[in-house]
C-alpha cells in the first residue's frame, strides 16, 4: 500500500532564493566554493536517485522495506567514500580545503541539497544518510586514527576510511544514555582475550556496521575502547536489532547486545577511554551543527515554495506575515550560524590544538545547541505552514518534518547543558544588533 495521495500536489520548488544558497554566501572562500560546487554536481550525478528510492520505500506500509534500504545505504557510503566524503581522515594533501572544513560541508550538503539552477530543480537531501555517515565516518574513524597503533590502522582503519566499510561508535547506554561515567558495560581483561558483556541503544549504523568502536569498563575499573569485526553481523554472542524512531527513517538505529562477545585483545585501543572518545567530540558537535543547518536550509526552502504556491482565503500564504516573517527571520539566523560554524571549522583545520580547548569544546557545544534549536523551530513552522497536509506521511517522507525532533537533545545536551557555560555566546537570544555584534566579536 502507497500512502501517498494523489490529489495532493506535489511541491514544486522553482524559485532560487540567494540567501538559501551556500555557494551565493560571502563566507565562503574560492577554494571552500569549488569544492562545495564539485559536491553538489556528484549528489546530482550519483546521489539523488538513491535519497528518493529511500523517499519512495517511506511510502510503503503493509510491505517490508528494510532489507532494500540496507542495500541502498550501503551503496551510497561506498559511493561516498570513493569521492572521499564519507571520511576526512585519509588523503588530507589531495585537497585545498582543510579536513575538518570539508566535513562540516559535506554534512551541510548532505542533509539540505540544493536548488540546482543548471537542471532547474531540487537535488534531495537527506538527514538520515548523514546521519550514517557522521557515525562512520567521523565517530568510528577519528578515534580509532587517534589512538591505534599501525597494525590496527590497517586492520580497522583503512577499509572503513579508505574503502567505504560501514563503521559505527556505540557509547550510549540504556540507563547511563550518553554520560560516560555512568557507563556499565564491561570488558573483562584476561591473558589473551577481551569479553564484552552488555547493551548499547541509540546506535547509528548498530545493525549493518562491519566495524564497530565498543566502549566499556576493564575490570579496574578504567574507561577504555575496543574495535569490534562484527564478521558482517554474524559475530558469536552479539546481537542487533532495529530502533524505530519517529524522524531518521532511512538511519539504521540500533540496539546492541554484547552476551559475553570474546574479542582479541589486540583489538583493544591505547589509552583511556575517555580521552579517546572525548578527542572527536569537538569536531562531531561542528559537524552535527552543519547538519541541523542544512536541514533548516531545506525546511526554509519547503515553506518557502508551499507559501508562495498554497492559496487559502483568496491569498497566497507568503501574503500572510505571521507565514512570511518567521521564515526571513530564521534566514537571518541561518546564516549568522553558517558564519560561526564556518569560522570555527578554519580555526580548527589551521590550528589543531584547540580541539583539546575547553573554550572551543565549550563554543562549538552552544553552537550546535543553537543550530539544533533552530532546525527544530524550522521544522516546526513548516508543519504548520503545510497545516493539515503536515499530518501526512506524504510530506513527512519528502520534507523529512521529523527528523530535527531527533536531534533536539543531541545526546543529552540540550537539556543538560541549556544554562551552562557551553551557550557562551548563543545562550539567550539578544535584539538582532546585539547579537550580530557578539559573534563578531568571538576570539577564534
Amino acid at each position: 500500500m502507497d500512502t501517498r495521495i494523489r490529489e495532493f500536489e506535489k511541491i514544486k520548488i522553482q524559485k532560487y532564493i540567494p540567501e538559501l544558497d551556500l555557494l551565493n554566501n560571502p563566507v565562503l572562500n574560492s577554494q571552500e566554493k569549488e569544492f562545495l560546487a564539485e559536491l553538489y554536481g556528484f549528489m546530482e550525478k550519483e546521489l539523488d536517485s538513491e535519497f528518493r528510492k529511500l523517499e519512495d520505500l517511506n511510502y510503503l506500509v503493509e510491505e517490508p522495506t528494510q532489507d532494500k534500504k540496507r542495500d541502498i545505504v550501503i551503496g551510497i557510503m561506498k559511493k561516498l567514500s570513493d569521492k572521499g566524503y564519507y571520511s576526512t581522515i585519509l588523503n588530507t594533501e589531495d585537497y585545498d580545503v582543510g579536513r575538518i572544513t570539508r566535513n562540516a560541508l559535506i554534512a551541510y550538503a548532505i542533509c539540505g541539497g540544493r536548488w540546482s539552477e543548471y537542471s532547474e530543480r531540487y537535488i534531495a537531501g537527506n538527514y538520515s544518510v548523514e546521519m550514517g555517515r557522521l557515525a562512520g565516518g567521523t565517530l568510528y574513524c577519528n578515534p580509532v586514527n587517534y589512538a591505534s597503533n599501525d597494525a590496527q590502522k590497517e586492520k580497522f582503519l583503512i577499509p572503513v576510511a579508505g574503502e567505504g566499510k560501514i563503521g559505527a561508535s556505540a557509547m550510549t547506554e540504556f540507563n547511563a544514555g550518553s554520560d560516560i561515567f555512568r557507563m556499565e558495560l564491561a570488558l573483562q581483561e584476561t591473558d589473551d582475550i577481551i569479553i564484552a558483556k552488555g547493551k548499547k541503544l541509540f546506535i547509528t549504523n548498530g545493525m549493518i556496521a562491519e566495524y564497530i568502536i565498543l566502549y566499556g569498563r576493564l575490570n579496574n575499573g578504567q574507561l577504555a575502547a575496543v574495535v569490534v569485526d562484527t564478521e558482517n553481523q554474524q559475530l558469536k554472542d552479539f546481537r542487533s536489532a532495529r530502533v524505530r524512531t519517529y524522524g531518521m527513517t532511512d538511519a539504521f538505529v540500533s540496539r546492541l547486545i554484547f552476551d559475553r562477545v570474546e574479542l582479541p585483545k589486540e583489538n583493544l585501543l591505547q589509552g583511556h577511554g575517555l580521552d579517546i572518545a572525548f578527542h572527536q567530540l569537538t569536531e562531531e558537535r561542528l559537524v552535527i551543527s552543519a547538519e541541523a543547518l542544512g536541514d533548516t536550509m531545506k525546511k526554509l526552502l519547503y515553506s518557502h515554495a508551499y507559501a508562495l504556491q498554497r492559496r487559502q482565503f483568496e491569498q497566497r500564504l507568503h501574503q500572510y506575515q505571521v507565514i512570511r516573517f518567521p521564515i526571513s527571520r530564521k534566514i537571518r539566523e541561518l546564516n549568522l550560524l553558517i558564519s560561526a560554524m564556518i569560522q570555527y571549522v578554519r580555526q580548527l583545520d589551521m590550528h589543531p590544538e584547540l580541539a583539546g580547548s575547553k573554550l572551543m569544546a565549550a563554543n562549538t557545544m552552544g553552537l550546535k545547541i543553537s543550530a539544533t534549536e533552530l532546525g527544530f523551530e524550522s521544522a516546526i513552522h513548516c508543519f504548520r505552514t503545510m497545516g493539515g497536509r503536515g499530518f501526512t506521511r506524504q510530506y513527512a517522507n519528502e520534507i523529512g518534518l521529523f527528523d530535527p525532533y531527533c536531534m533536539i537533545h543531541g545526546g543529552g545536551s540540550n537539556y543538560v547543558l541549556e544554562d551552562s557555560e557551553s551557550r557562551r555566546f548563543f545562550k539567550y537570544k539578544p535584539p538582532r544588533r546585539e547579537f550580530e555584534d557578539t559573534v563578531a566579536k568571538i576570539d577564534y
